[in-house]
């Protein structure tokens, strides 16, 4: 488990890790899908947390990401969210499921952000128009999908923050709502309802997919040559 040295500062493995950390190149295929409240409002679980509707919808979203080297190493991630409502604010990204390819990322997620990191073998590759996917969780296969990119070429960068919320019962933050936001920092977007197909297997994160929505056709799918900007601490919510 990591070890808080001072505001911001975390030992980890033997590493000193001093937030914010800044995401220097990542690659990014993501798709938004829609459900309804009821379904979405099952994948909370203890989550001090209510589903964001909108027009009577809840919206998920999956996404495939390989990071350069960085402060938390080279490795693949895959996640699963839900744009859900807290205590006060407006909504943000929560998410349900975050496995990753690195130990050191596994524990840095968990500890400094509360993020539902837990380790995965996976195969991913990016080509021009599309992004391939497979979840191993041991030997069994979570999940196998393919996303179409959109046709849609952005001729300019992308600079946002996204709120989000993070929960766990384990680990460094155990038992608390934080509130954060993540970097969308994008270039060589595309962006478009590309096709999207997929195979679950018998896993929680495969049913959390189900309840999602994750199942069909995307309402929208982004893709980005390059993400980066920095990620930094997490605040408690009362």
């Amino acid at each position: 488990m990591a070890e808080r040295v001072d505001d911001g500062v975390w030992s980890l493995q033997g590493e000193t890790v001093t937030l914010p950390v800044e995401i220097t190149s990542a690659r990014l295929t993501a798709a938004v899908f829609t459900t309804p409240v009821a379904r979405a409002s099952e994948v909370l679980g203890p989550a001090p947390l209510r589903p964001f509707a909108l027009f009577g919808r809840a919206i998920g979203m999956i996404m495939c990401l390989h990071y350069d080297e960085w402060a938390l190493k080279t490795y693949d991630e895959v996640g699963v969210g839900l744009l859900a409502r807290g205590p006060d604010g407006p909504p943000g990204l929560h998410l349900v499921d975050l496995p990753v390819t690195g130990a050191f990322t596994r524990e840095a997620g968990q500890d400094f952000w509360a993020l539902p990191k837990w380790l995965m073998d996976a195969d991913l590759r990016f080509s021009k128009m599309e992004t391939d996917v497979v979840v191993r969780d041991r030997a069994g296969e979570v999940m196998r999908a393919s996303f179409r990119h959109g046709r849609v070429r952005l001729p300019f960068a992308i600079r946002a923050a996204l709120p989000s919320w993070s929960y766990l019962e384990h680990g460094s933050q155990a038992g608390r709502l934080l509130r954060g936001r993540l970097p969308m920092r994008l270039s060589g977007v595309r962006v478009g309802r590309g096709d999207f197909r997929v195979r679950l297997g018998a896993h929680p994160m495969a049913e959390r997919m189900t309840a999602l929505g994750m199942t069909g056709r995307p309402l929208l799918t982004v893709h980005a040559d390059r993400l980066h900007g920095p990620l930094g601490e997490f605040t408690p919510v009362a």
